[in-house]
């Protein structure tokens, strides 16, 4: 995890803050994290239902020789509030729990394990596989998730997807059991260690990551989900 050990404010108005949560790296934390600096950047705005985050992630000349297998930002949701989860149009659910997956039959490979003994009895006998919910970058440009209880929706927003490693056609996770929303910048799912960003010591590099969009919407009591996933659809167009 590249966790903040500065704090600054970028930029900040009446109605709008920009803060960055800083990791510098040096020598003497050889092998213990990776090396280059980190900022995390956050903005948030005044009347706005959700805030902007971006990393900006560098590396110095003459700095070790590494591998970086996958860059993403993670948010690990209430689990006993989010219960639904929306990919798509198409693609959408009640989903089943990480207790309801540890109870059940672990299959070819740790990811997909089938439901023996769920607590929602309709999910019994399905196979859940967090790459059953992969999307193309093209397709990915929001996914959440939704309480069905309180009628609240968590979305990430891709603005575009032209800071994403592969291109408009790579596959890539979205979210999973957990309940777990993932943006994920670059990673070698789907095309192995071929893609993988690769760092040499006689080279500097600086990148910038996202921004991407947190976005939050609720709905009246008795309101489909599908209402949340629609409304958030149209923070793409924004």
């Amino acid at each position: 995890m590249m966790e903040g050990t500065g704090f600054r404010i970028v930029h900040q108005a009446p109605d709008l803050i920009e803060v960055a949560f800083s990791r510098s790296w040096n020598i003497s934390r050889r092998g213990s994290i990776a090396p280059l600096n980190v900022e995390k950047r956050y903005i948030m705005q005044r009347g706005t239902s959700g805030f902007y985050a971006y990393a900006v992630v560098e590396r110095l000349k003459g700095w070790p020789d590494t591998v970086m297998d996958q860059l993403r930002i993670v948010f690990k949701l209430d689990k006993d509030r989010f219960d639904y989860m929306a990919i798509s149009e198409e693609r959408q659910r009640v989903m089943p729990t990480q207790e309801d997956r540890d109870r059940g039959k672990r299959l070819a490979y740790p990811e997909a394990v089938l439901l023996t003994n769920t607590s929602n009895k309709a999910l019994e006998g399905e196979v859940d596989d967090k790459y059953q919910y992969s999307l193309e970058h093209q397709d990915d440009r929001v996914h959440g998730w939704v309480s069905t209880r309180d009628r609240i929706g968590f979305w990430l927003v891709f603005p575009s997807y032209e800071f994403r490693t592969g291109g408009p056609t790579k596959q890539e996770l979205t979210s999973h059991v957990g309940p777990t929303l993932l943006g994920m910048f670059g990673s070698t799912h789907y095309a192995g260690s071929d893609i993988d960003t690769t760092y040499r010591s006689s080279e500097a590099w600086k990148m910038v990551y996202g921004p991407v969009f947190i976005y939050l919407n609720s709905a009246s009591t008795g309101s489909s989900p599908r209402v949340l996933y629609q409304d958030a659809q149209l923070k793409v167009r924004e």
